[in-house]
């Protein structure tokens, strides 16, 4: 066999062994063949070869790699990128559906009269758990629960789970009772009364433990559905404060303890924070009195203000 025979007998052996792998990869419709200078009498072009790295880089691309492949990459990658936006999504809406949780509003229920007994017996009286529970499910004709007794001083808290809102009244949001302090009618310099404070959540935010000293008392007003919807400037927060403190509907009126004339606050509010912010409160005598004033979502009631004021000795 003459070296022209050999060389024409090589290259259709290449031919076929391109072909039957084509076949094996991508099925014959993908596959070229080779042109044969001699039938052409051209260049020689090896179309299979060029379908043979095509089928190589196309199994790169389905594992993730190769060139040639970048807008099925792409699509590959915008589909797992989408997947886990809509799984970070999820979680997102998990974590806010859970209470205390991030961005989540913290309510509130100020009982100014628990109905203690406070002159029985030595040491600190003790709301009975089954009594807690009661004061915190009768605002909304529900029912809840509550894990231990609460002792009746400040500092003090207890664990609950009660109702969510006026239209879900079954025990599945939790609550943590504190005990607070709120004016008595003998007026703000001569002692104060005892009461429950109930916040959503696990425990009273920590940038909102000043309502909690002994030396502060609570009362609060609320000002309508939706005051506090968006996040209120130092004037309006002080503005508002001036209307709590001056209130016949007060939680705990104060308006005749004190000839209340102006307050001034040193930031705003944001509702979706459980916080306070600092405020003075002059009187028309020229008298000052220091505030804490935190967010008033009052869950069995209008949106408003928690106000604390601090004792003579908090001035």
């Amino acid at each position: 066999m003459g070296m022209r025979s050999r060389t024409t007998t090589a290259r259709r052996l290449r031919r076929g062994l391109a072909l039957a792998a084509c076949t094996a990869l991508l099925g014959l419709s993908a596959c070229g063949t080779e042109s044969d200078p001699e039938a052409t009498g051209s260049a020689e072009q090896e179309p299979a070869g060029a379908s043979e790295e095509g089928a190589s880089d196309g199994g790169g691309a389905a594992a993730g790699g190769g060139e040639g492949s970048g807008s099925d990459d792409g699509g590959a990658e915008d589909a797992q990128d989408g997947a886990g936006a809509d799984e970070s999504a999820g979680d997102e809406d998990d974590a806010e559906g859970e209470p205390g949780a991030s961005g989540e509003m913290t309510r509130i229920l100020l009982i100014t009269e628990p109905g203690i007994d406070e002159t029985s017996g030595d040491g600190a009286p003790v709301l009975a758990d089954d009594d807690l529970a009661a004061l915190l499910s009768d605002p909304f004709g529900g029912s809840a629960e509550c894990a231990d007794d609460l002792v009746v001083e400040m500092g003090q808290s207890a664990g609950c789970v009660g109702p969510t809102s006026m239209d879900d009244t079954a025990p599945t949001q939790e609550w943590t009772a504190s005990t607070v302090a709120v004016p008595t009618e003998d007026g703000l310099e001569n002692g104060y009364g005892v009461a429950v404070l109930f916040s959503t959540g696990t425990a009273l935010p920590e940038d909102a433990s000043e309502l909690t000293q002994e030396n502060v008392m609570l009362t609060g007003l609320g000002q309508g559905s939706m005051f506090g919807a968006e996040p209120l400037g130092a004037e309006e927060v002080a503005d508002a404060t001036l209307q709590t403190l001056t209130s016949e509907n007060a939680y705990v009126p104060v308006a005749d303890q004190a000839d209340w004339s102006e307050v001034t606050c040193e930031d705003g509010l944001d509702f979706d924070e459980f916080e306070t912010v600092d405020c003075t409160a002059t009187t028309g005598e020229g008298d000052t009195w220091q505030l804490h004033v935190a967010p008033g979502a009052f869950a069995d009631g209008d949106q408003g203000l928690l106000v604390g004021i601090g004792s003579p000795e908090d001035v």
